[in-house]
């Protein structure tokens, strides 16, 4: 699935039907996530205290127990206090056009027995269908990390992989910036 036509036109689909092999989600995942109408798309970031960098009127904020809420609410406003905590959940809100940075919820954790490691869920829905159930997905990823890192030490390894495979793309090899 690509972007362009023969001929160099735009496509802008009005429906995704996605039954598809997981090596094309693997493929053209984040195509198909551009044109999809999400409902809901929730980014819930937990670590330490000590791991967070906070920013304005969210650095003043205290854990009150061994779980505690900083934070919860559209991306855009998380953003501005929370500059080095928020970058999967500015990613998700790019990834997810149809909501955007302020249809996105982000939620932002600090727990007290998280002290070498990052987690995040990620929970999106689609519109329900005819039974009025409701397509949703949930993951959970644990990032270990190191006492107070903003950064989870998985990510390096994560990011350099990451580029490594773009360089050996069959179809464009090397990096490409747009």
């Amino acid at each position: 699935m690509g972007d362009r036509v023969k001929g160099g036109k735009s496509r802008h689909p009005d429906l995704v039907v996605e039954v598809a092999h997981p090596k094309i989600i693997h493929e053209s995942g984040a195509q198909i996530l551009r044109h999809a109408n999400l409902l809901s798309l929730r980014v819930t970031m937990a670590t330490h205290p000590d791991g967070f960098r906070l920013e304005g009127p969210l650095a003043a904020a205290h854990s009150t127990g061994p779980r505690t809420v900083l934070y919860e609410g559209p991306v855009r406003g998380l953003c501005p206090f929370a500059p080095r905590n928020s970058n999967t959940m500015a990613a998700a809100a790019l990834a997810a056009p149809s909501l955007g940075f302020d249809g996105v919820t982000a939620v932002l954790v600090a727990d007290l027995s998280l002290t070498d490691m990052h987690v995040v869920d990620v929970e999106l829905s689609g519109h329900p269908g005819p039974t009025g159930r409701s397509f949703a997905v949930h993951t959970h990823r644990e990032n270990p990390a190191e006492p107070g890192a903003v950064t989870g030490s998985a990510t390096v390894t994560a990011f350099w992989r990451s580029l490594l495979a773009c360089c050996q793309l069959p179809s464009r090899p090397g990096i490409h910036l747009c």
